[in-house]
C-alpha cells in the first residue's frame, strides 16, 4: 500500500531517508507511526532494480512554504494565507537487497533511493524480511522475543544467543517500572519453549532445549514462585486485556503457564539447619559449600571484603598465604584419603574430590587427620593452635598486626553470616543423601537461588561460588550444554571500578564464557555503573524504561536520540532490544508473565484436603 514518496525537502543517503505522507483534503491518506516498516523500490543504471527497507524512527508535521509567524498562521488557518501542512517521516534503512532474474539477494549498492520514488507500507512477511527475520526463520534459528506494535512476532537469533557468533544479555532500566526480571524469565520461557518446539530441526534448538538456567533471587522472594500460576494473569481471566496477553502468547507459540522444572534453593537459618525463607514452606532446599568445595574451586579469597583486599596490600599477600597453606594440605588430605580408603578395604575413586569425599563419609576426619579447618572457628583457632601452621603464615606475612587484622576479617565474615554457607563435612553424621550442593546441572531445569536474606559479602560468595563452580564444570569437558546465568544488581557485583577477585570472574565469564556455552542474563538499573569489558561483551542489549541523564552515557550510543527519547518514556512491558544481525534497535512488548513473579503475587491453589482442613480444622 502506498503511503508517501521519497521527498527532496530533506537529503537522504543510504542509511536514512525522508518519506514525504501522502495527503487528501490535507490530511495524510494513511498515517505512518514510529516502528512502521516501509518499502521503496527504484531502479539505477548500471546497479539495476533495487528494494530498500527500513524502519520509521521519526515523524514531523509542519507547514510548507507558509507561515513564520503564529499571526501568519491564524491567517493560514482561516484560508486568508497560502500554505500548506506536511508530514514527513525519518526512516532508518535496514535491508538492502537486489532483484537478480526475478529473485530478491541481498548485498546490494548502497546507494541513496531517489526523489520521488514510491514507497509502500511493508506487511506481513514482508517485515520479516525487511528486519533480516526472514532468514533465521527459514533456517529455524529464530527465537520468539516479543511483538511490534502491529502485532507481529520479533525474533533473537540462536547463533547470537549460544555463543555461535556471540552471547550474552544485558537489560537495564529503572527499578520498578522497567519490568527488567519479567522480561529476563519471558526469555527463559521462550528459550525453553522454543527450544522444545523446534529441537529436531537443528543442533542450536535442541542445545536450548537441554539448556540449564540459574537464576539469583537478590530481593524479596518473588522469584521462589516461579513454578505458581500469577494472581494477576488469574483475576484477569475473561477479560480484554486477558485474551489480548493471551494472543500474544499463541502468537509467539509460548505456553501461557508456570514453569515445570524448577528447584529452588536457600541458605540456612540461623542456628537451624532448614530453609531460611519465609513465604514458601515446601519444595526448597538449603545450600552451602564444605572445605574441599573451597579448596576445590579456590573460594578463600571471597571470604574477604574484595574492596579491602584491593587497597591493602599486606591483607591481600596474609589472605593469599593462608590459601596456600591450606591448598597444600588439601592436595595432602586427598593421599591421606585414599591411604585411608585403601587400608579399610574401600574402592578408591579416581576424581580426587571423590576420595576425601569417600573417605569422610566412612569415618575420615579433616580436622584430626589432614589439619584442616572444618568451619571458621576451626580456621580462627587455627591461627592460636596449630604451630606449623602459624610458622608458614609468619613466614610470608611480616608483622603480627596484620595476622591479627587477618583474624579480626576472619571474625567478622562470621559474624555477618560466612557461618551460613561454610557447612562442616561432619564425618559422624555424614549423610550422602543430604548434600549442601546446588543440583543445577539438569536439562532444561530452571535453578533458583535464593540469596536476598544475605548480607553483601555473603551474597558475593554465594555469586562467585556458583559462577566458579560452572566455569569449572563446563572447563573439564567438552560438547557440554548451555547454562544461562541470570543475575539482578549487575553493578553491585561487578562494579565499573574495583570488584576485585569477584569482577575478575564475571570478566572471565564475558570474555571467555561463550566458549563452553555459559550465558550471563545480566540486568541493572545503570549500564554505565557496570563494569566495560562486562558490558560491552553483550550480543543482544535490552533497554527497558531510562532516565535521560543516564541515557546520555556512552553505554546508550547504540541507540538513536529518538530511541533515546522513547526510552525515558516507555511503559512497562514495553522494550528496545539491540541485535548485531539488525541494523537498528527495534521496539517490542511482551505479555504479562502467566508465572509469579512477586513474593505476594502467586495465586492460592487449594487442593481438597487443604480445603478441608481450612473449613473444618484438623490434619
Amino acid at each position: 500500500m502506498r503511503i508517501g514518496v521519497v521527498t527532496g525537502i530533506s537529503r537522504s543517503n543510504p542509511y536514512v531517508f525522508y518519506v514525504r505522507i501522502d495527503q487528501k483534503d490535507g490530511k495524510p491518506s494513511h498515517m505512518l507511526q514510529i516502528d512502521d516498516v516501509v518499502k521503496v523500490q527504484f531502479r539505477y543504471h548500471p546497479q539495476g532494480e533495487l528494494v530498500y527497507y527500513g524502519v520509521v524512527v521519526e515523524i514531523e508535521a509542519k507547514w510548507d512554504f507558509g507561515p513564520l509567524s503564529g499571526y501568519e498562521e491564524e491567517l493560514a488557518l482561516k484560508g486568508l494565507s497560502p500554505a500548506s501542512p506536511i508530514f514527513l517521516a525519518t526512516v532508518m534503512t535496514t535491508r538492502m537487497l537486489k532483484i537478480e532474474d526475478g529473485r530478491i539477494v541481498p548485498d546490494a549498492p548502497q546507494v541513496p533511493p531517489p526523489p520521488g520514488a514510491t514507497v509502500d507500507l511493508a506487511r506481513d512477511e514482508e517485515i520479516d524480511t525487511a528486519l533480516g527475520f526472514d532468514e533465521i526463520i527459514q533456517k529455524h534459528y529464530a527465537i520468539p522475543i516479543g511483538v511490534f506494535r502491529n502485532g507481529r512476532p520479533a525474533y533473537a537469533d540462536v547463533r547470537y544467543v549460544l555463543g555461535e557468533n556471540g552471547a550474552h544479555i544485558n537489560i537495564s532500566g529503572q527499578s520498578g517500572v522497567a519490568a527488567k526480571t519479567s522480561y529476563a524469565t519471558f526469555l527463559v520461557k521462550s528459550f525453553l519453549d522454543t527450544g522444545n518446539r523446534l529441537k529436531d530441526k537443528n543442533e542450536l534448538m535442541a542445545a536450548l532445549a537441554r539448556s540449564r538456567f540459574i537464576i539469583f533471587n537478590v530481593k524479596g522472594e518473588g522469584l521462589l514462585f516461579l513454578d505458581k500460576w500469577s494472581k494477576d494473569w488469574k483475576e484477569l481471566e475473561g477479560t480484554e486485556t486477558r485474551r489480548s496477553w493471551q494472543e500474544m502468547y499463541e502468537t509467539l507459540q509460548i505456553h501461557a503457564e508456570p514453569f515445570r522444572i524448577v528447584k529452588f534453593y536457600a541458605p540456612k537459618k540461623p542456628h537451624r539447619d532448614e530453609p531460611w525463607v519465609n513465604k514458601r514452606n515446601e519444595g526448597v532446599e538449603t545450600y552451602g559449600w564444605d572445605i574441599v568445595d573451597i579448596m576445590k574451586l579456590g573460594l578463600f579469597e571471597l571470604l574477604f571484603d574484595q574492596e579491602e583486599l584491593e587497597k591493602n596490600q599486606n591483607l591481600q599477600l596474609a589472605v593469599m598465604s593462608v590459601q596456600e597453606v591450606l591448598q597444600q594440605r588439601f592436595e595432602d588430605a586427598i593421599q591421606k584419603a585414599r591411604e585411608f580408603c585403601r587400608n579399610n578395604h574401600i574402592r578408591v575413586p579416581a576424581d580426587p574430590e571423590m576420595v576425601i569425599r569417600t573417605a569422610i563419609a566412612n569415618g575420615f576426619d579433616v580436622k584430626a587427620r589432614a589439619d584442616l579447618p572444618d568451619g571458621l572457628d576451626d580456621l580462627i583457632e587455627m591461627f592460636e593452635k596449630d604451630e606449623e601452621f602459624k610458622t608458614r603464615i609468619a613466614q610470608e606475612v611480616q608483622g603480627k598486626s596484620t595476622i591479627a587484622a587477618l583474624i579480626r576479617r576472619l571474625k567478622a565474615a562470621k559474624a555477618v553470616g560466612f557461618d551460613l554457607l561454610w557447612m562442616k563435612t561432619d564425618f559422624l553424621k555424614f549423610d550422602s543423601s543430604k548434600s549442601k550442593r546446588i543440583d543445577w546441572d539438569r536439562p532444561g531445569q530452571v535453578t533458583v537461588i535464593d540469596i536476598s536474606k544475605l548480607r553483601s559479602r555473603p551474597q558475593y560468595f554465594v555469586v562467585g561460588a556458583v559462577l566458579l563452580e560452572v566455569m569449572k564444570s563446563r572447563e573439564e569437558k567438552t560438547n557440554q550444554d548451555p547454562v544461562f546465568i541470570f543475575l539482578d544488581e549487575l553493578n553491585k557485583y561487578a562494579p565499573r571500578y574495583g570488584g576485585g577477585a569477584l569482577s575478575s570472574i564475571f570478566r572471565d565469564i564475558a570474555e571467555r564464557g561463550r566458549s563452553f556455552r555459559i550465558i550471563l542474563v545480566g540486568a541493572e538499573q545503570t549500564a554505565s555503573e557496570v563494569d566495560y569489558r562486562i558490558i560491552t561483551q553483550s550480543s543482544t542489549t535490552v533497554v527497558g524504561r531510562q532516565k535521560g541523564a543516564e541515557l546520555a552515557k556512552p553505554e546508550y550510543s547504540h541507540l538513536t536520540n529518538e530511541q533515546k527519547a522513547r526510552a525515558a518514556l516507555l511503559q512497562q512491558g514495553e522494550m528496545i532490544v539491540d541485535q548485531p544481525f539488525m541494523r537498528i534497535p527495534i521496539t517490542i512488548r511482551f505479555p504479562l508473565p502467566a508465572w509469579c513473579t512477586r513474593e505476594d503475587g502467586a495465586a492460592e491453589e487449594w487442593s481438597k484436603k487443604d480445603l478441608e482442613k481450612r473449613l473444618f480444622g484438623g490434619d
